[in-house]
C-alpha cells in the first residue's frame, strides 16, 4: 500500500507524537475527501493521523499493522463502508471505527452501527465536528450525524432503533 509506507515514513521522521495523541487513520475511497479529512485531523492539537488507505483491504492491513485508535471509513456505506467496519470489528475490537458519508438514510446509520462503527458522520461535516467525534469515540461515545440523532436512539449494548417521527411530536421540548 503505496500511500501508507509514505505516511508511516513522514510520521517516523516528525516524531510529533505525545503520548496522549488519538491515532487516527484515514480510508477513503476518494483522494479528494482522503486528502481533506486527513488535514482537518492533522490540525487538530493531540490527534496524529497514523495511515491512509483507499479501500477494505487498506483498512484491515492499517488496522492489524498501526492499531490506531479510530479509523474513519468514508466507503460507500452500503457496499463497502458497514463491511469494513465489520471486518475491523471482527479483527481489531479495540480499533474504534467512524463511517463518513453522504447517506442520510436511516437505515445505512443502522445497518452500520450493528456492523461494528462506533460513529457515523456525514462528509459535508464540519471540520469541528470531524475532530469532536473523533474524541467522543474515544471516551467511548456512539455518535451519529447531528442531523440523524433526533431520529435515533442510540445505547451501548441494546443496539440501535429508528425513532418514527410520529413519537416525537408526544415528546416536550426538552425530552426532544
Amino acid at each position: 500500500m503505496h500511500v501508507l509506507a509514505k505516511m508511516n515514513d513522514r510520521v517516523a521522521d516528525n516524531a510529533v507524537t505525545t503520548p496522549s495523541s488519538i491515532r487516527v487513520a484515514v480510508i477513503a475511497d476518494n483522494p479528494i475527501s482522503r486528502q481533506r479529512v486527513t488535514r482537518i485531523l492533522k490540525g487538530a492539537i493531540g490527534i496524529e493521523v497514523v495511515g491512509e488507505g483507499s479501500t477494505v483491504a487498506d483498512a484491515l492491513e492499517v488496522a492489524r499493522e498501526l492499531v490506531p485508535d479510530v479509523i474513519l471509513l468514508n466507503l460507500d456505506v452500503r457496499a463497502e463502508g458497514s463491511k469494513g467496519a465489520a471486518c475491523i470489528a471482527r479483527v481489531c475490537p479495540n480499533v474504534r471505527t467512524i463511517i463518513l458519508t453522504a447517506s442520510e438514510n436511516e437505515r445505512d446509520v443502522t445497518m452500520a452501527l450493528q456492523a461494528g462503527a462506533r460513529g457515523y458522520i456525514m462528509a459535508s461535516s464540519s471540520p469541528r465536528e470531524v475532530v469532536e467525534t473523533v474524541r467522543g469515540i474515544v471516551r467511548d461515545d456512539t455518535r451519529a450525524a447531528p442531523t440523524l440523532e433526533p431520529r435515533l436512539l442510540i445505547t451501548s449494548g441494546e443496539g440501535i432503533k429508528i425513532v418514527e417521527e410520529d413519537n416525537l411530536r408526544d415528546l416536550n421540548f426538552r425530552e426532544k
